[in-house]
């Protein structure tokens, strides 16, 4: 595997740390409601739980991580051919 690739992977999962953590506090009506109908403890006096910040945290990784794979993959231009 190439180097530069897995800082790249590495870059972008840090990158999401802190898109998460303020994507886990906008979610709060979304966590209190999960609350209050299914009874699933989700959001308490100092925030969201741990597992809804893991939660975001793991499908905006896997989204990004996706999105990331796909350009490189389907996107990048055709390599000259050597003469």
């Amino acid at each position: 595997m190439n180097a530069r690739l897995i800082l790249a992977g590495v870059a972008i999962l840090i990158a999401c740390l802190p898109i998460a953590f303020i994507a886990t506090f906008l979610l709060s009506p979304l966590w209190s409601w999960i609350e209050a109908t299914y009874g699933i403890e989700s959001i308490g006096h100092s925030g969201p739980s741990d597992w809804c910040f893991y939660l975001v945290y793991g499908v905006l990784s896997a989204a990004a991580l996706s999105i990331f794979a796909f350009i490189r993959v389907h996107l990048r231009p055709a390599k000259a051919k050597a003469m």
